[in-house]
């Protein structure tokens, strides 16, 4: 059985092994057989004189080990090096770091014949290698394609690789987790087979076999794990929500009230939105866009529609916006307000800040259907909000908000009609569209990457020594005289309060010595959410001109005087963590500017994005590629998996999964 237990007498081996196999969260057969190698080695052709070798690629050379000796860096790190001897006489060097058993485990094999498998180095007529694999079983020379697996705790992935074997019976008892219709549709191996040959190859063409299916399986499994969630909500909500026919001329109709044309990726999101919401279960989903790509206009289109259509069908539905801090909300209400009189649509403000007796009368007409529009912060979500006929929720930065804030707006508690509402979810996060097919798979995914004509781009610029900062310092007096805004960011200390809160009060005095006679305000980590708000209103209103934060600056909080943003640490931060920083200037008439202060030296080639492009899912992307979707959305915080074989950003492999999946469903 696979949960048979990993002991000493199934692995031929010692207690030690067995704990620090544990240590590495391989307990029983089914864990150590997912534990796949990280590459391959072809000992199908081994070389036995240097002057065959190939720079390009892995080298299997059969070669005398002459000497080998381990001694420290100056960093503690374990230096191993070996000489070796090819058939002709020639000498070469072999290093390897931090390999602990390495000079008991080779050093018996002085004088005799060893393999080494590698890339090689040639400078100045000497050759080298770095870190080889080794073997010193000969009868390995013709051992075809060889698996290598990376090290377990203490355990070498030579250790690993040569007890392997010792599960190959096991493997029978794999059960299959794909559909029959997959398997057939894509002509897949077993997972049995699959398995069998990832570990013990016979050909490149196996692994190649082995690593499609098992890739596809990875892909499918948390796919199908969020599709699922979607069509139960769609099954829950099925004639429980509010089907809203889609009335064109009604839409150009709303659009005459707009000053400027919507953009093509708009217009998109707009008729994948009311194509949704005609159907007779609740719309799932969210709309994707980078910085001032106009996602609240698309969602007041939207909401306008609704409205005036359920009004047709006699059944008015009333509709829930909410935002995740106060000022937001605030912003949204009075972008929103003027439009929605020009339809004949009440609208009101439900806050924190709201008085007790306004919020019992909003609260009192809201019940009684004479509010058609509610924008509010997590205020909308407490029990005594009660609505008389909710049929479409719009919530803004979603992930601001915990799941059960979201699901009691969502879900339609509170809501006297019954009706399940229509949801709508926005984030202005850039995440490469692969990722957001799999961190928000549960929700159908508009995106708009297209920015309104006429939009200033932000200049950017990285300031490489102090001599370029005094002349920014210089400028940004310049600009603050003109009457405009700065906001200047240090990076968030994670691990230690007192850090985070010196490194705040040091910019700040140092911004009031130099920006004087401007007034500074400070916002950091220690504060509360309201003392933070004040603060922000201030700026907001002019109050204060430089706003120096070591917390980043709420997404979507708009304050169009404001052109510059001066980042301290910037290397710490990710690309897609600068722009959306970036991105709280260039929303006024008047150039913006954004200007980058690395640690000394610190990695400026990678900012150097930030200077080339404006476009957040370009720098996404990029940032993507360098770090990888662990590092940047944090794969426990975020949800993402794991994954041994697959690539979670492979977009067509994903879109096919997935396509696959939702074809399942709606046969169903």
């Amino acid at each position: 059985m696979l949960t048979t237990p990993l002991t000493k007498s199934l692995l031929r081996t010692t207690d030690n092994y067995i704990k620090a196999l544990e240590k590495g969260g391989m307990k029983t057969v089914s864990d150590m057989l997912m534990f796949f190698p990280r590459e391959y080695e072809d000992r199908t052709e081994v070389l036995d004189s240097f002057s065959l070798i190939n720079l390009k690629e892995k080298n299997t050379i059969l070669v005398t080990l002459v000497s080998l000796e381990t001694t420290r860096t100056s960093g503690n790190k374990l230096l191993s090096k070996a000489v070796v001897e090819d058939k002709n006489g020639f000498l070469a060097e072999a290093v390897w770091f931090n390999r602990k058993y390495l000079a008991s485990q080779l050093g018996v094999f002085k004088g005799k014949k060893i393999l080494l498998s590698g890339k090689v180095k040639y400078n100045y007529g000497k050759v080298s290698f770095v870190s080889p694999e080794t073997e010193t079983d000969l009868s390995k020379i013709a051992g075809g394609i060889v698996p290598i697996y990376s090290d377990a705790q203490y355990i070498p992935g030579r250790w690993i690789e040569s007890k392997m074997g010792n599960l190959e019976s096991y493997i029978s008892d794999i059960k299959e987790n794909l559909p029959t219709e997959i398997i057939k549709k894509y002509n897949f191996v077993s997972r049995k087979e699959a398995i069998y040959k990832i570990h013990f190859p016979k050909n490149s063409h196996d692994i190649e076999i082995a690593k499609h299916r098992l890739a596809y399986e990875e892909l499918y499994k948390i796919n199908y794990t969020a599709i699922s969630s979607k069509y139960k909500k769609f099954e829950a909500s099925e004639g429980k929500s509010l089907p809203i026919p889609m009335d064109a001329e009604y839409i150009k109709e709303i659009m005459t009230h707009i000053p400027f044309e919507l953009t093509g990726g708009q217009k998109i999101a707009l008729f994948q939105l009311l194509k949704d919401m005609e159907k007779a279960h609740s719309m799932q989903r969210l709309l994707e866009g980078d910085v001032g790509t106009g996602k609240t206009i698309v969602a007041l289109i939207a909401l306008i529609h609704a409205i005036k259509q359920s009004e047709k069908l006699k059944n008015k539905i009333q509709v829930a916006f909410m935002a995740p801090t106060e000022i937001l909300a605030r912003q949204h209400f009075s972008s929103m307000e003027n439009m929605l009189i020009e339809f004949g649509l009440t609208s009101h403000l439900l806050v924190g800040s709201t008085t007790a007796s306004k919020k019992k009368s909003i609260k009192d007409e809201l019940k009684k259907g004479n509010v058609d529009v509610i924008i509010g912060t997590h205020a909308l979500v407490q029990e005594d909000v009660l609505f008389s006929n909710l049929g479409f929720v719009i919530i803004d930065e979603q992930h601001k908000f915990g799941v059960h804030q979201r699901g009691v707006l969502e879900s339609g508690l509170g809501n006297g009609s019954g009706l399940i509402p229509h949801n709508l979810n926005m984030t202005a996060t850039p995440i490469p569209r692969t990722l957001a097919l799999t961190l928000y798979g549960d929700q159908d995914l508009s995106i708009i990457s297209e920015y309104p004509k006429g939009r200033k781009l932000i200049h950017t610029k990285v300031a490489k020594n102090d001599a370029e900062r005094r002349q920014i310092e210089l400028f940004v007096r310049s600009e603050l005289e003109k009457g405009r805004q700065v906001f200047w960011v240090s990076p968030l200390v994670e691990e230690s309060e007192k850090m985070d809160l010196a490194n705040a009060v040091s910019t700040y005095e140092s911004l009031v010595d130099i920006m004087s006679p401007f007034r500074v305000g400070l916002i950091h980590g220690k504060m509360k959410a309201k003392e933070k708000e004040a603060i922000m209103k201030e700026f907001v209103e002019n109050k204060i001109q430089v706003l120096s934060s070591t917390t980043v600056i709420e997404v979507g909080v708009d304050v169009p005087n404001a052109t510059i943003m001066c980042i301290e640490g910037a290397e710490r931060f990710g690309l897609s963590s600068l722009h959306q920083i970036r991105g709280r200037v260039g929303r006024g008439k008047h150039q913006s500017y954004c200007y980058l202060f690395p640690t000394t030296g610190n990695n400026t080639d990678r900012l150097k994005a930030m200077e080339q492009t404006n476009n957040g899912f370009e720098l996404s992307e990029i940032d993507l590629e360098i770090r990888g979707p662990g590092e940047v959305y944090g794969v426990r915080q975020s949800g993402l998996p794991d994954l041994k074989i697959a690539d979670i950003t492979d977009l067509q492999l994903v879109s096919q999964i997935r396509e696959d999946i939702e074809e399942m469903f709606e046969k169903t």
